[in-house]
């Protein structure tokens, strides 16, 4: 199977899986139950050859798998998903399937991650304006992920959608640098 192939499979079944729950709490909940499933299938490749092993019965598969879903405590519903995918000899798009279904839950949710990176620390006041701010004009709930950078002198640099905005002190002092020179002032 191409890497296209596995992509495409891959997003009809995050999206089946997706489609098996309601509310925003249990998406939440499995998502995080499926990264952690891709975390141990990555950590422990072993357990992915004994999956894709047709030597293997079923039921020994089944077993090996109702452990981990013990320590993860998955539900009963994406119990009987993975078993499936097991049981059709999809568990190479396992891992794939956990990152289209991570980069989909956001959309899902209807929310953003926006990066924000100020010179200092945002104080709490000035982080709750531009959350507010933010969601305005995205119309999603955003989540700010904060990183400082002292190297912007002021100001902020706003990152989201693959869209930069540049604030910051240090870009407004090269600006007015490349203007002055360029009009012949020094």
């Amino acid at each position: 199977m191409d890497i296209f192939e596995k992509k495409k499979l891959a997003v009809r079944y995050a999206e089946g899986l997706r489609s098996l729950v309601t509310t925003e709490e249990a998406l939440v909940k499995l998502n995080e139950t499926y990264q952690s499933l891709s975390l141990i299938f990555r950590r422990v490749p072993e357990i992915t050859k004994l999956l894709k092993n047709p030597a293997i019965p079923f039921n020994t598969k089944k077993e090996i798998l109702n452990k981990i879903f013990d320590y993860i405590e998955a539900p009963e519903y994406f119990r009987n998903y993975a078993l499936f995918i097991v049981k059709n000899q999809r568990v190479e798009i396992i891992d794939e399937i956990a990152k289209v279904f991570s980069e989909s839950i956001d959309t899902w949710l209807n929310r953003v991650e926006v990066e924000v990176i100020t010179a200092i620390p945002l104080p709490p006041e000035g982080e709750k304006k531009l959350l507010s701010a933010l969601e305005r004009f995205t119309e999603k709930q955003v989540r700010i992920l904060k990183k400082v950078d002292p190297n912007i002198l002021g100001g902020l640099i706003i990152r989201f959608y693959g869209f930069t905005f540049d604030f910051s002190y240090k870009t407004l002092i090269n600006k007015m640098r490349e203007e002055i020179l360029r009009r012949g002032f020094i």
